[in-house]
């Protein structure tokens, strides 16, 4: 689904072009805002500096990084789009924060960057957070004197916005029939209305008003001309005419765009002609087939062909066809649907296609239901060489019998016929985690739900999989208390509790003295998960649990490095260069090998930020003999010009305190 970025994209280069400063900003703003500022317009009272020196705003809903270890510097608002492309919005905010707060708040310049924030914000769909600061915007900042009346328009238009995305349909059509009817012309500029009334029909459609949005879409093109290079607007329009029963006008409009590499909008054209006219849903059904099958796709092609097979095999009364394309469209797990919420599937549909194949199996058996046996003995018979019938037949048993014992029993049958599939865990989440079909997740089989864990932590999703461990008291059978207990603090980390997943770790330890090189594999991964957060204290506890001395050499060289890296990032640079110098120096005959090296560049940096300039200059100076590259020879050098300098700056410090005693 496209997410009103052309709006955004409008909003934007309307603020862009409408603009212009009102003080003589500062020399980063004069740099930096001439293409991105949103500031007092021409014939307004000019944006001043509130009474107050301080403002308080809520904070976006993205871990910010520690200022105090950040080495990347503010060069421009253009920088801020840079970071965002390179994948690091969370840098992005955190210099942008650091930035805006040394500007007067509500003066020029700081608009420039809050202007900035809210398209920030908005790429990153952070919306509540977005809500949330233009709201506090409004609260703070005094009418006339701290924000005009434009400039409070533009951030309005973005909240409206924001609360489409989340939902809150109802809100956001009250807030914008308020803008149209309360704002004066002169106070906004003459593309606003039209952004606000194509805003309405997106709420009417909502709220499933789906007449009011026509009536709306009718005056809408009454007084403004249909732009049919904006895709999204064009999309917006058919669904409206698709959602009236009127598709021969979305045919028609939606032809006069390309559809090259456009594959909502074709797929689109493809459902508009299927609901105009339901005969062509044969020749549809078998065209999607030929693009589906054996093809490679992007993920949203194949489920918007999958979606628009499944439209024409509900049109034919192809369960099996039905089960096929909702099979893959769930397995995909689209994150961003291609069109609005009338155009999903769900693990429910899936679920009730698979009971009706199933019944109808039955029927045509002659199963009873509450006679388990027989029921049994078809799955066992349909398996062999028919497992897409005994899916179903078991699905159609599981979701009419009252025993727990034979749910259960087919849960597990269920479960094992769609785990040979490719994509079956997938399957398995959406059928069993996000379906209301499925009440109990305990009804899994234990080692489906310990595989399950794996691929929800894979995929981000650790409240699910905390939901899951949950569910599991005991190790599925097969694995140890100590594997177990291990992910179990691995989803605690990830779910921010890292004290519990500590005080779970040594548990753990005082139950058992000894461990095996497998479960050392697996509980050194859990410390580098608390590195991963930051945790570097409770990461080093956990080091010193080792009996270091009994492990091997190559292992103990790399939980030296580790160490390390946990002592540098809190600053006990001393530390670190010990447990640098030891990694470099744990296997013997190996001192000087490409680890090794680094090791000992790492631990002369340590002595340096240490102000142990002495030995610093000794360890690079020990590398410099061993070091074969030229550019590897070049940084050392220059490490070792620096310690000179600061030796002799040292030097001249002391020697004039003496000068002074």
């Amino acid at each position: 689904m496209r997410i009103l970025f052309s709006v955004l994209l409008l909003m934007g280069g309307l603020a862009n072009s409408r603009a212009e400063p009102v003080h003589a900003p500062s020399k980063v703003a004069t740099d930096t805002a001439s293409k991105q500022q949103v500031v007092a317009e021409k014939g307004e009272k000019p944006v001043v500096q509130p009474d107050v020196q301080s403002t308080s705003a809520p904070a976006a809903d993205i871990v910010i990084p520690d200022k105090d270890k950040q080495s990347v510097t503010f060069k421009s608002l253009l920088q801020m789009d840079e970071l965002i492309d390179l994948g690091v919005p969370a840098l992005a905010l955190s210099l942008l924060d650091d930035e805006q707060e040394k500007r007067p708040a509500f003066t020029v310049d700081w608009y420039a960057f809050e202007y900035k924030r809210i398209l920030l914000l908005s790429a990153l769909e952070h919306w509540q957070s977005l809500i949330e600061r233009t709201q506090w915007l409004f609260d703070t900042a005094k009418r006339e004197q701290h924000i005009t009346r434009k400039i409070r328009l533009w951030f309005e238009t973005q909240q409206v916005i924001a609360r489409l995305q989340l939902k809150q349909s109802e809100q956001a059509l009250a807030q914008l029939q308020h803008l149209l009817w309360s704002s004066k012309a002169e106070n906004r500029d003459k593309s606003l209305p039209v952004i606000w009334r194509r805003l309405v029909i997106r709420a009417y459609l909502q709220e499933q008003l789906d007449d009011d949005a026509r009536r709306a879409l009718i005056r809408y093109e009454h007084d403004y001309k249909t732009d049919i290079s904006d895709i999204d607007w064009v999309l917006l329009q058919a669904q409206v005419l698709m959602r009236t029963h009127r598709p021969q006008q979305a045919i028609k409009l939606l032809e006069q765009i390309s559809s090259e590499e456009a594959i909502d909008v074709e797929a689109l054209l493809l459902i508009a002609r299927l609901q105009d006219n339901p005969k062509q849903a044969v020749e549809i059904a078998h065209d999607m087939r030929q693009r589906l099958d054996g093809q490679i796709l992007s993920h949203p092609a194949r489920w918007a062909y999958s979606y628009v097979a499944y439209l024409a095999s509900q049109v034919l009364s192809d369960r099996k066809a039905q089960i096929l394309n909702l099979e893959a469209m769930l397995s995909l797990d689209l994150k961003y649907p291609l069109f609005d919420d009338n155009y999903r599937v769900s693990a429910d549909e899936l679920w009730e296609k698979y009971n009706e194949r199933g019944l109808a199996i039955a029927n045509k058996e002659g199963l009873l239901f509450g006679n388990d046996e027989q029921w049994q003995k078809l799955s066992d018979k349909l398996i062999k060489n028919e497992t897409e019938k005994a899916l179903a037949l078991n699905v159609a048993l599981v979701l009419q019998t009252e025993n727990f014992e034979t749910k259960k029993q087919q849960h597990q049958t269920i479960v094992e016929i769609i785990e040979r599939r490719n994509n079956g865990l997938e399957l398995i989440n959406q059928l069993y985690l996000h379906s209301s079909k499925v009440p109990d997740v305990s009804v899994l089989p234990d080692e489906v739900r310990y595989r399950l864990v794996d691929y929800l932590l894979s995929q981000g999703d650790y409240s699910e999989a905390a939901i899951i461990m949950k569910s599991l008291p005991e190790p599925p059978q097969g694995k140890t208390l100590f594997e177990w207990r291990m992910r179990k603090a691995r989803v605690l980390i990830l779910q921010g509790d890292t004290g519990q997943s500590e005080k779970l770790i040594r548990k753990t330890f005082m139950e058992k003295p000894s461990i095996t090189h497998a479960e050392l594999d697996r509980y050194i991964q859990v410390v580098f998960d608390f590195q991963t957060v930051q945790q570097h204290q409770q990461a080093l506890n956990l080091f010193d649990l080792l009996y270091i001395e009994g492990l091997d050499d190559k292992l103990k060289r790399e939980i030296y490095f580790w160490k390390a890296e946990s002592y540098f990032s809190l600053k006990r640079y001393d530390q670190a260069a010990l447990f640098y110098l030891e990694s470099a120096r744990a296997i013997a005959g190996e001192e000087n090998d490409l680890w090794a090296q680094s090791a000992r560049f790492k631990a002369g940096r340590s002595l340096v930020l240490a102000e142990i300039y002495s030995d610093a200059e000794t360890v690079f100076s020990d590398l410099l003999l061993i070091t074969a590259s030229d550019s590897r020879k070049a940084l050392i050098n220059q490490n070792l010009q620096k310690i000179r300098l600061l030796k002799g700056t040292d030097k001249r410090k002391e020697d004039a305190g003496r000068h002074q005693v």
